[in-house]
């Protein structure tokens, strides 16, 4: 009597194969090969360099040396991309034109070994490595608040929120910078604030350029403040010789915040209101908006009542 062989396999030898071909897999993965990939490149733009790639995103077929693992990676897509400075490439510009350059395969051998150290590249096998560029601008520009500071009672912010450094420099191409006007921080907001704030602050970065500073120190002033109430007299400025001017009112009303340590500095017999002898000429109803230019810095004008006054004028 035959005996019927069992085709039943027990769960753990399955078990102990899949453990064995991780272990041979995970063997021949630490070892180094030599193949074909698509390596991703990322050239970054920065300051020594006379020109702006615009698209500095893209992929290179390569004969590369490197671990089996790594190797691995990027078959699957999975790789880490290498990242070059802009200013590592040597460019050529291509007949005829002035925004593409051919990029010597040497440079960008050489860029990519940096860049990718724990592998070998053996050979660049794209042919066509040709880029589009912009030629590039720096110019400084100033810093702008986007911080929004909001006192306790009875305190104020003092000439504003000043910055170290005041202004940096931005490199892009001109297309770009054409559009910007100034540089500006990072929203923050603070409540409740008694004393003066000190620190530092990111600038927001603007697309398509590179900004020479990231982050800039600020001083926002705090001081406990009072309110005061001043009459004032109104001047006529650039009022030409051979002219009288009659102002109606005369004196004008005006509400202002001043710092504790400044209240002292607040006379009204050194200040005065005015309004300007052409900017009245030239208005057809004849009225004119009251400015006060004599304050102490810091400051804070609240209301002028009125807010216009006419003047009449007349030759002697």
């Amino acid at each position: 009597m035959k005996r019927k062989i069992s085709t039943f396999i027990k769960p753990s030898f399955w078990v102990f194969l899949l453990i064995a071909t991780l272990l041979w897999y995970g063997d021949k993965l630490g070892e180094r090969y030599t193949t074909e990939i698509m390596i991703p490149i990322e050239v970054k733009n920065d300051f020594s360099s006379r020109l702006w790639i615009e698209q500095p995103k893209g992929e290179l077929l390569c004969r590369a040396e490197g671990v089996g693992g790594k190797l691995m990676a990027y078959k699957l897509h999975m790789g880490e991309p290498a990242v070059i400075a802009m200013s590592q490439l040597t460019l050529a510009p291509l007949p005829g034109s002035d925004r593409y350059f051919r990029v010597d395969k040497n440079a960008l051998t050489g860029a990519m070994a940096s860049a990718l150290k724990d592998m070998r590249i053996h050979d660049i096998l794209d042919t066509a490595l040709i880029i589009n560029v912009s030629p590039v601008e720096s110019r400084r520009l100033p810093v702008k608040n986007r911080m929004d500071i909001h006192t306790a009672r009875q305190y104020m912010l003092v000439n504003g929120v000043a910055f170290d450094p005041d202004s940096v420099n931005v490199r892009g191409p001109k297309a770009i910078l054409d559009t910007l006007e100034a540089v500006y921080t990072r929203p923050r907001r603070y409540d409740n604030v008694r004393a003066t704030l000190v620190g530092q602050i990111d600038l927001e970065q603007q697309d398509g350029v590179l900004l020479s500073d990231q982050q800039v120190d600020y001083q926002a002033e705090v001081r406990p403040f009072t309110q005061h109430t001043l009459e004032l007299p109104v001047r006529v400025e650039h009022l030409p010789q051979g002219v009288q001017a009659v102002i109606v009112p005369s004196h004008v009303t005006v509400v202002v915040n001043v710092p504790l340590r400044d209240y002292e500095r607040i006379r009204e017999e050194r200040l005065h209101a005015c309004v300007d002898y052409h900017t009245a000429q030239e208005t057809s109803s004849g009225r004119c908006a009251v400015r006060v230019d004599s304050l102490p810095p810091g400051t804070e004008i609240m209301r002028i009542e009125p807010q216009f006054v006419e003047p009449f004028f007349v030759r002697h």
